[in-house]
């Protein structure tokens, strides 16, 4: 079943050395953004401990099938950060697993991917990605288009 899959964001490509904590800490330092790690807070908008796995909160899954039809769980250290009128989310991945994987199999140079979702606006899109370019250990940060990857579902959460 070929089914289009919604890609209501914006992607960013990160190649850096950094440690992706000391990448989140230069890009609040030239940028604003405050990232924490998580997919997702674990208390959700009403005040309530969400009933969910710890795992899906904290990292990015990813499931794949091996050539033994074995079933691989791969987990994506991620953070984010919310605007306080949740105009805009933001999201940085690593490209690499905990366990080895890589999440876009086609971009293995870039370490880290940015996505924004709802809605940013290109001059904050084009401030945005300047900031994160002025980081000196950045060695190049650029939009990419997800509707041209052959592994974009491994965007959706």
């Amino acid at each position: 079943m070929d089914v289009d899959l919604e890609l209501d964001f914006v992607l960013v490509g990160i190649s850096s050395p950094l440690r992706d904590y000391r990448l989140c800490h230069f890009i609040y330092k030239h940028t604003g953004l405050a990232f924490v790690r998580g997919k997702e807070d674990y208390i959700d908008h009403k005040g309530y401990v969400k009933e969910k796995d710890k795992d899906e909160m904290d990292y990015h899954i990813v499931f794949e099938r091996n050539r033994q039809k074995k079933l691989l769980k791969h987990h994506f250290i991620t953070y984010r950060y919310c605007e306080a009128n949740f105009e805009s989310e933001f999201y940085l991945i690593n490209n690499r697993s905990l366990e080895g994987a890589i999440l876009i199999p086609e971009l293995p140079n870039f370490d880290y991917f940015l996505l924004i979702k709802h809605y940013i606006d290109q001059e904050d899109l084009r401030a945005l990605l300047d900031g994160v370019k002025s980081i000196s250990e950045v060695i190049l940060a650029k939009e990419l288009d997800p509707t041209s990857l052959k592994s974009k579902e491994n965007l959706i959460f």
